[in-house]
């Protein structure tokens, strides 16, 4: 994000990210370890950036590396990578273990691939009809019926008995106060992401707190033995700190 806002001299509320992984799969025989970063344009209308960042990423990376590679600093400081929001983050921040992909990156610049659309309506008109919010959803929600796991269904999060919702949970089990959320790369991002940030950090700080749990896409993969971290999760028997 940092070359992002030096090559185009953007703020960071200008463009959001959001980071997933870490996922690892078998390349050539050997282990690798890859994550996906999906930049948003949360401007009404767009900024027009995120066209810039795609078809110039080798730009990016090289703005990214000059901001980065600076004298007396080895690790991190408050001129190139620390912040007051990610201070929870400042004893795992290295800038050095960014610059060999970066280095990749700035070598050539991207190759754009086509995007592809479907406007059919059908998976999620599948997905309201079974009362779940997104073909997503539905995915997981077939996921836990499989293995005998019967969350409900858009369930209101209240922080006390008798208060007002804060939030709707996709999946849950009240009775353990355990609230699962299935969060897509393409929505829960931007302004949305922020908020949604705040309200869950209010649910699991609530007295008593609620066991808040986050899946997404690539978590489909862990089949049942998801299916019985949540059963166990869902069980009022077992304490609530996560």
């Amino acid at each position: 994000m940092a070359g992002v806002q030096h090559a185009y001299m953007i703020d960071d509320r200008e463009l959001a990210f959001d980071l997933e992984g870490p996922w690892s799969r078998s390349i050539d025989d050997k282990q690798a370890t890859y994550v996906s970063l999906t930049f948003t344009d949360p401007t009404v209308g767009g900024s027009g950036y995120l066209e810039r960042v795609a078809s110039e990423l080798n730009v990016v990376a090289e703005h990214a590396i000059q901001h980065l590679n600076h004298p007396e600093c080895e690790t991190a400081c408050y001129r190139c990578l620390k912040a007051y929001g990610n201070q929870r983050f400042h004893t795992l921040l290295q800038w050095p273990l960014a610059i060999p992909a970066l280095e990749v990156l700035m070598e050539t610049p991207p190759t754009l691939c086509a995007l592809t659309y479907s406007d059919d309506p059908r998976p999620w008109l599948e997905a309201y009809a079974e009362g779940v919010g997104s073909p997503l959803e539905l995915k997981f929600w077939r996921l836990f019926q499989q293995h005998g796991f019967s969350p409900v269904k858009q369930m209101d999060i209240r922080l006390t008995p008798g208060a007002p919702a804060v939030s709707i949970a996709d999946f849950g089990v009240d009775a353990a106060r355990l609230a699962i959320y299935i969060d897509g790369a393409s929505v829960h991002v931007g302004h949305r992401l922020r908020r949604d940030r705040i309200i869950r950090q209010r649910m699991k700080e609530a007295d008593p707190s609620w066991r808040v749990v986050e899946l997404r896409a690539a978590d489909l993969a862990r089949g049942v033995s998801l299916v019985e971290e949540l059963v166990y999760l869902g069980s009022s028997s077992v304490a609530p700190t996560m």
